[in-house]
């Protein structure tokens, strides 16, 4: 009887064993619906489904390569149960992170401090020790560069995705045309909210788009607003992008104001500068933005017999560069060059310019950068000139939200 009794104990220990050894299987793919995350599904290989009651809490995963983290930020990898996997979804990482994801897939690999304990509604379990989570993910678990251009495409596209941003600060008294403390934000914000056939059937995201810079000094020459709530991707075949924007464009009080039809060509070029000194900081491409727009002001500032609103057309020329400099400072540098073919708008038929130039530096596990900033020229909504010094914060919009939504 004792020896009956061994022998099954025997053998349960060993199913037991065989169970918690049972290999994982991962995939990487993109969620569309509503905010775009990238979802890294963990099946268990089970006919039953995850005990979510028994589960607990989200468990906290972070990726890694080489023992180096790949995701700054403990909000950006969240865990939830669908029915028989476990699935992690990434949300908030800068572009720099996505493109770090991307070239190091081959080592990247899942750590979860405490190990694995996955309970089923059948009452049996599964269970894997931190070193297994890590073995079994390694190389796994990687974006591949198809997934991360469906990624940022969500966004409205690779450009889009890396100027999302959102800056606040302050103008000097001294600097100030008002002769007191301004105070100012700049933001850019482009996502997709739904989708269109192509000429193939494929299907081509809609985008919203907008732009601005906005004060407490209403009337500096500076600030504007732009706001297309219709892009269309014409890209096709090409590797850059293409886009097609409808909407309106204005200073902040749009006294000077006009509907406008844009389209663009955007095209990451290769870099012009290296002051990483050996640091370890992913270097993003510069992205040149050429086109053109036809609009129909509504309203202007123009007096006597100028005043009348104008239906004409812009051409431009758009840079900008975010620049590592060695291990946690960045210049960035913007600038717009258009040439408005109104002989009211633009008289004397010159091309125009506006630049800024700032020194980010990297605030340490947030997503923030403190900034100084310079921007000089005119910008062509309404064609004044100004200059203005800025002190303030800069963030990347997917980051700041990311995280906030996370907490």
């Amino acid at each position: 009887m004792r020896s009956i009794v061994a022998c099954v104990m025997i053998f349960c220990s060993v199913a037991l064993l065989a169970q918690e050894q049972e290999p994982l299987k991962f995939s990487t793919d993109v969620n569309t619906v509503g905010t775009p995350t990238i979802v890294i599904v963990i099946d268990f290989s089970s006919a039953v489904r995850i005990d979510n009651a028994q589960f607990g809490t989200s468990l906290n995963f972070d990726i890694y390569s080489q023992k180096e983290k790949i995701f700054v930020s403990s909000y950006i990898v969240k865990s939830f149960i669908v029915n028989r996997t476990l699935q992690l979804t990434i949300q908030g990482a800068t572009k720099a992170e996505i493109e770090k994801f991307v070239s190091l897939s081959g080592s990247a690999y899942l750590s979860i401090e405490n190990g694995l304990n996955v309970p089923f509604t059948d009452g049996t379990s599964l269970s894997f020790s931190a070193a297994d989570v890590e073995r079994q993910s390694k190389g796994k678990i990687g974006l591949g560069t198809e997934t991360r251009d469906m990624y940022f495409k969500a966004f409205g596209g690779e450009y889009a995705y890396a100027n999302n941003s959102f800056g606040w600060g302050m103008t000097p008294k001294s600097e100030s045309d008002i002769d007191k403390l301004e105070l100012n934000a700049e933001f850019s914000f482009q996502q997709m909210y739904g989708f269109r056939k192509g000429k193939g059937g494929e299907q081509k995201p809609l985008v919203f788009y907008s732009k601005g810079r906005v004060s407490t000094n209403s009337k500096d020459s500076l600030n504007f607003l732009y706001i297309y709530p219709l892009n269309f991707d014409i890209s096709g075949a090409s590797e850059a992008q293409m886009m097609a924007r409808l909407g309106v464009e204005g200073n902040q009080t749009f006294s000077s104001g006009r509907m406008a039809f844009n389209f663009s060509y955007e095209k990451l070029i290769n870099n012009l500068v290296d002051f990483t000194y050996g640091n370890n900081r992913l270097r993003l491409k510069p992205v040149i933005n050429l086109g053109g727009k036809i609009y129909k002001e509504f309203d202007n500032m123009r007096i006597g017999p100028d005043s009348e609103n104008e239906l004409s057309g812009q051409v431009y020329a758009n840079l900008y560069y975010n620049i590592p400099v060695m291990n946690n400072y960045s210049i960035i540098l913007e600038s717009n060059a258009y040439y408005d073919f109104s002989e009211k708008i633009n008289p004397d038929q010159k091309i125009r310019l506006n630049y800024s130039i700032a020194l980010g530096i990297d605030l340490p596990k947030t997503p923030f950068k403190t900034l100084f900033k310079y921007k000089d020229g005119q910008v062509d909504v309404n064609n004044l000139a100004d200059s203005n010094l800025t002190i303030g914060l800069l963030a990347d919009l997917e980051s700041l939200v990311g995280s906030s939504v996370n907490r």
